[in-house]
C-alpha cells in the first residue's frame, strides 16, 4: 500500500533520472517505468535475494534497459558509481526505531522494517550526496515520526516542498505522510488536503482505487 501511495506522488516529467533507495522487489521501479518510459531508474537494494526478486521482475515485465539494480548498501554508494547525480530520489525507507517494538525473526522483514542498516538520517545524507542541487527527495514515513523528519531536513539542508497526511479512514490518527522535499533549495511549502484509503462504508476510497487502476493487470511480480 505504502508503494502505491508513494510512487503516486511522484511527479518526474522533464526529468532524466531517478534512484530508488531500498527498492525491495522493485515495485516502485516498474511503476515509475511505466509512467515515465524516458526516465533512467535505478534501484538501490542491500540484500541480495531481494535484489535478485527486482532484477526477474523488471526481466519479467519488460523493462530491463529502464531500470538498473544495484545490490548495495546506499551508505557505501559514491556519486562517481553513477553517471550523474539523480533528479529525484525516493523511498520507502525502515520505519521503525532500532530499540522500538518487535524486531522480527525473518531478518530480511526485519531490515525492511527496522532502521538496522539505514534510518532516516542516512537518507538524507545519502540524498544530500547523491542528488542535484535542488533535486527533489520523496518520502512515505509514519505521521507519528514528523519531528524525525524535520531534524534530518534541517540537518542536510533540505526543505519541504510539499506535505500530506495519510489517514486509514476519517476520524483516525493519521498513518503515513508523504514528503517532497528539495535539496539546497526553499520553495514554497504545500499542505495537501488530506488522503484516506478507505471511504465510510469501509472499501477504498475513490482516489485510492485510482491511484492503483493504471497497474492493475500489468505486472508479473516475484517476490
Amino acid at each position: 500500500m505504502d508503494s502505491f501511495i508513494l510512487a503516486a506522488h511522484v511527479h518526474a516529467e522533464n526529468k532524466k533520472t531517478l534512484l530508488d533507495i531500498g527498492t525491495g522487489c522493485g515495485i516502485i521501479t516498474l511503476m515509475l517505468a511505466r509512467r515515465y518510459p524516458d526516465l533512467d531508474i535505478i534501484g538501490i537494494e542491500i540484500q541480495k535475494e531481494l535484489s535478485g526478486f527486482a532484477c526477474r521482475n523488471i526481466l519479467n515485465n519488460g523493462f530491463e534497459n529502464h531500470i538498473h539494480i544495484i545490490n548495495k548498501n546506499i551508505n557505501a554508494l559514491q556519486l562517481n558509481a553513477l553517471a550523474e547525480p539523480a533528479d529525484i530520489i525516493v523511498s520507502n525507507p525502515p520505519y521503525k526505531k532500532k530499540q522500538t517494538g518487535r524486531l522480527n525473526p525473518d531478518s530480511q522483514k526485519a531490515i525492511a522494517r527496522h532502521e538496522i542498516h539505514l534510518d532516516i538520517n542516512q537518507i538524507f545524507e545519502c540524498s544530500q550526496r547523491l542528488l542535484k542541487e535542488k533535486g527533489l527527495l520523496y518520502l512515505i514515513f509514519p505521521a507519528d515520526r514528523i519531528k524525525d523528519l524535520q531534524t534530518a531536513m534541517i540537518q542536510h539542508r533540505f526543505c519541504t516542498k510539499f506535505m500530506r497526511f495519510v489517514y486509514t479512514r476519517k476520524g483516525l490518527p493519521p498513518k503515513r505522510l508523504v514528503l517532497c522535499a528539495a535539496k539546497n533549495d526553499h520553495p514554497p511549502c504545500t499542505v495537501i488536503p488530506p488522503l484516506y484509503v478507505y471511504s465510510d462504508k469501509n472499501q477504498y476510497s475513490n482516489e485510492y482505487l485510482t491511484m492503483m487502476k493504471p497497474y492493475e493487470s500489468h505486472f508479473h511480480a516475484a517476490g
